[in-house]
């Protein structure tokens, strides 16, 4: 099986191969990608529209029978409360998409003076590539909880229905899943 994935962060890359195991054996193939949102998206809707940019491109770079898609970014709940999940995007060869999420925590309000929550850690942990290790919440939790283990638990989550095809009869494909995107207050 081969399996694209829309980044070189080897992070996220030795994520989808810990999570891919529940599938069987694959090839990860991580390719440089554009996620098409802004370096540090806000929103759901943003970093969804991300993490499916990404899974598509990597599709059409690599091909495969999986593509992925993975793209963190910042929920704003309000002025006292900011939080970090990523979201990941499962594509198969038919172009139907599966969804999973990663624990989130809160961000310091200081990172929003960044361009991103990288280069708010990288100025605070003076760690420049502090993004592409152990993360952010590496450093918050003092390397209890890794960003390759939130980005497991994400890809793990988007596995759900595809290790479970008995249940999910009607998975939605890339255009219905931009419908809903474009439509939905989410």
């Amino acid at each position: 099986m081969k399996v694209a994935v829309g980044t070189t962060n080897k992070s996220k890359l030795l994520a989808v191969k810990k999570a891919w195991i529940l599938l069987g054996d694959a090839e990860v193939i991580g390719v440089g990608v554009n996620s098409g949102v802004a370096e540090q998206p806000m929103g759901f809707r943003e970093i969804l529209e991300g993490a499916l940019n990404r899974a598509i491109s990597a599709y059409e770079i690599v091909g495969g029978d999986y593509s992925v898609g993975i793209e963190a970014g910042y929920l704003y709940l309000d002025s006292k409360v900011l939080l970090d999940v990523q979201v990941v995007v499962v594509m198969d060869n038919n172009k139907k998409v599966t969804l999973g999420l990663s624990p989130s925590y809160q961000v310091p309000q200081k990172a929003l003076e960044y361009n991103s929550l990288g280069e708010y850690m990288s100025y605070i942990s003076r760690r420049k590539n502090i993004n592409r290790e152990i993360g952010a919440i590496g450093y918050f939790t003092k390397g209890t909880i890794t960003r390759t283990d939130l980005t497991y638990s994400a890809v793990v989550m988007a596995l759900v229905p595809r290790l479970n095809p008995e249940y999910y009869e009607d998975i939605p494909s890339i255009d219905e899943l931009r419908r809903i995107i474009a439509k939905k207050p989410i």
